[in-house]
């Protein structure tokens, strides 16, 4: 053959797999070249073990220094894949097999503005053909068992005019470049046929590309990657994420009914529909009655010949389905009609449908498999640990034996494993009494997901911190950083890499809400101080979050403006807790990277600014004397009140107060003096402010609040009255007392105007 056999699949296609079956036996090739990663060519017997499809190859790299995430991707298999058939056709006519794509973690990351022309294309076909989507297109053009023998040319002119001239994006080039480089050194050994099975989109293209590549005497080799671990499993797949509407672009609708379809053809495939979606329906107590089905089963015959199908295809079923099912008017369009996330009122009997033919099987790798280190590490883990699955595990990490098996539980859930869930348990290491409670399980998908982790490590603690590494590099502000280190020391996972913690550097000081900053200040800083349990008191890596944090919050806190309502007490709990650790650097905490002088001269500018938010300058004030600033006293905090306006005190006393009320509350020289300030206020402007001085109020717990009122009857010379006197009730409606305010406020006007009474 001086041409190679370029046969372009849909991937999953049952027609597809057919066709290919039919040409390997037929044209009995000598090289059957497989889309699919090279790296795994090596290992190609394990795909014929005695495994329960579907199945997938996993590859995937690990980056050593953690300088990047880990890669990781699936080629997946099932039964009526055009893949699966072309490596078992091929193993029985004895050809060599050959995976000749490459593996995701050798293609390019970099992104490319070509536009898509594959996109454009289709839009124009399924206009001009006026179908739904390209699912139902693919349907009907190639999936009618009855053009079987034209599909090899359907296919072929299908593919060209989709591809047309483009030369593909930058991604496609490059894949395309090595699957010819294969093509050629097959074409060159010239000893036999060569069949190649490709995606449908790069057959036009390798059928030219392949004649321009250099002669080549070895084949084509992978590229390597400095500072990096790759490999490539077998894993367990399941039906579910072989469906395109789970998001797989290259899978097809309806993996169950695809199924169905490879078994025992299009009409068999239409009367197990039926069966199946009469019996999930009861199951669901949705109506489903056999006069429905009859009326189902009338309405696709009619439906096919309509449209011009020899037997009923996937959407003439489930159009008849719906047709004759549902008796009311939809409030969402047919869920098959669409491509994307099925709309969220969509009809409780449609969903029934897509779920049933979405199917639940899950495959399952013979027990013969090679398998990465980190399943097994695991399993060790679990067995050094005395966990045993499934189970249910109560636990105390405040015992060694508690929180080894805790830190091996976190681990596990940091990487997303299935079948490990907390029910009960505080979110923060020092929190609570230390006792945890799991429901552990052994789902079907918990295998297939510790192989898929791979690509983070080849022990748990590893994986799980490179996963953490991963998660922090992707985190959208301080508080989702703050959560993956709270997960870290919940794990047990103190030690990361040089990189991340520059990298985190500069992710925190992109943080630009002051009001994030309280809460991760808090967190950080009492796992830097306090949690030896964990192994994370000192770490490198909190130290370096925290100092970025503080760094961060001081020049937040500089040039933040007034905070709205919904952030009011997180705006004050960021000082709150800037002010506590300062004061520790003040009391001799070290902290190294933190200027306590430097913090100093920053809250006294702020305490004097007089265009800043008046909640800050109190804040700032309040800090100061915290840290004992010997310009920081009660005649200074009159100061700055008799400076504001009516309405500005009030939110300045909230600032000092929530910083300083030990230094202000029960202080008699303050009491008398703001005492003195509210005496200066008219009605109005008392009336204005009073919301902001009750809310300030509320920052002084039950026994302050008994101080601070035997410290105003003293002022007012009535100690002799008992503290409830202040909160005793009134005799009369607030209404009378008011309007007697009124006449007096009159009354004194009248005398002043003559000169009887000064104020």
């Amino acid at each position: 053959m001086s041409e190679p056999l370029i046969v372009g699949i849909r991937h999953h296609s049952p027609a597809c797999a057919r066709l290919v079956k039919s040409l390997i036996e037929s044209q009995r090739p000598r090289y059957v070249l497989i889309e699919g990663p090279a790296d795994f060519n090596d290992r190609v017997d394990e795909l014929f073990l005695a495994h329960q499809l579907p199945v997938a190859i996993y590859s995937y790299c690990q980056y050593q220094d953690g300088a990047a995430p880990g890669r990781g991707a699936w080629t997946p298999f099932a039964e009526f894949s055009p893949e699966w058939q072309a490596l078992q056709a091929a193993r029985r006519i004895q050809a060599q097999t050959y995976f000749i794509d490459l593996p995701c973690w050798a293609q390019s990351e970099e992104e490319d503005d070509s536009p898509d022309t594959q996109e454009e294309s289709q839009t124009l076909l399924l206009r001009a053909t006026r179908m739904d989507n390209s699912d139902t297109l693919w349907d009907h053009l190639f999936e009618d068992e009855s053009q079987q023998t034209a599909l090899p040319s359907a296919l072929a002119h299908y593919f060209a005019q989709l591809r047309g001239d483009s030369p593909g994006d930058a991604l496609n080039r490059q894949r395309e470049a090595f699957m010819a480089r294969w093509i050629g050194w097959a074409m060159q050994q010239n000893n036999g046929d060569v069949l190649v099975v490709c995606g449908g989109w790069h057959a036009p293209a390798l059928a030219n590309m392949w004649r321009e590549c250099p002669q080549e005497i070895n084949k084509p080799e992978l590229p390597s990657l400095a500072d990096a671990v790759t490999g490539c499993y077998l894993t367990p797949y399941s039906e579910k994420r072989l469906d395109v509407l789970a998001g797989y672009l290259s899978g097809m609708p309806a993996p169950v009914w695809q199924n169905w379809c490879w078994q025992c053809g299009l009409q068999q495939a239409g009367e197990q529909l039926l069966k199946t979606v009469l019996t999930r329906l009861r199951q669901h107590k949705l109506p489903a009655s056999t006069a429905d089905m009859a009326a189902a089963h009338l309405h696709v015959m009619a439906l096919a010949q309509l449209r011009g199908h020899t037997l009923p295809l996937r959407t003439d079923w489930l159009d008849a389905i719906a047709g004759s099912l549902i008796k009311e008017a939809l409030n969402a369009p047919l869920p098959w009609s669409y491509r994307g996330v099925i709309h969220p009122d969509t009809d409780p009997i449609l969903l029934t449908l897509i779920d049933t033919l979405a199917g639940d099987g899950f495959g399952k790798l013979a027990p013969s498999t090679p398998q990465p280190p980190l399943p097994k590490d695991v399993t060790c883990e679990l067995e050094r640990t005395g966990i045993s699955l499934p189970a249910e595990l109560t636990l105390n990490r405040f015992t060694p034996d508690g929180l080894a098996q805790s830190q091996v539980l976190h681990r596990l859930v940091i990487l997303e494993i299935p079948g490990v869930v907390r029910q009960q348990g505080s979110t923060l290491t020092l929190a609570g009494n230390g006792e945890e409670r799991w429901k552990l399980t052994r789902p079907l998908s918990q295998h297939a997901a510790l192989i898929e982790a791979a690509c983070f490590g080849a022990t748990l603690q590893e994986a799980a911190r490179h996963k953490l590494e991963a998660d922090m590099l992707d985190a959208g502000g301080i508080g989702s950083i703050t959560t993956c280190l709270s997960q870290a020391a919940l794990a047990g996972l103190a030690s990361f890499s040089q990189q991340l913690l520059e990298q985190l550097t500069l992710l925190i000081a992109q943080e630009n809400q002051f009001a994030e900053m309280g809460q991760a200040l808090e967190v950080l800083y009492a796992l830097w101080q306090l949690d030896e349990i964990s192994g994370m008191q000192g770490a490198q890596i909190l130290q370096t979050t925290l100092c970025a944090a503080i760094d961060r919050t001081l020049w937040l806190c500089e040039s933040n403006g007034r905070p709205d309502e919904k952030e009011f007490h997180a705006h004050l709990h960021s000082w709150q807790a800037l002010c506590h650790i300062l004061r520790d650097l003040h009391s001799g905490v070290n902290l190294p990277g933190v200027s306590l002088s430097a913090a100093v001269a920053l809250l006294e500018r702020r305490s004097q600014a007089i265009h800043a938010p008046a909640l800050d300058r109190g804040a700032a004030l309040g800090a100061l004397m915290r840290l004992e600033h010997p310009n920081a006293s009660a005649e200074a905090a009159l100061t700055m009140l008799a400076q504001l306006s009516p309405a500005q005190s009030g939110e300045a006393l909230h600032g000092l107060l929530a910083l300083a009320r030990h230094q202000l509350a029960c202080q008699p020289a303050f009491i008398a003096g703001f005492s003195s300030h509210l005496n200066q206020l008219s009605d109005d402007d008392f009336i204005n402010a009073l919301p902001d001085l009750r809310a300030a109020m509320a920052w002084l717990p039950p026994r302050e609040r008994g101080t601070l009122a035997h410290q105003v009857l003293e002022h007012y010379q009535l100690a002799q009255l008992p503290i409830s006197a202040l909160q005793m009730p009134l005799h009369c409606p607030p209404q009378a007392i008011a309007h007697h305010q009124q006449l007096e406020q009159q009354a004194l006007a009248s005398l002043q105007h003559w000169g009887v009474f000064h104020v």
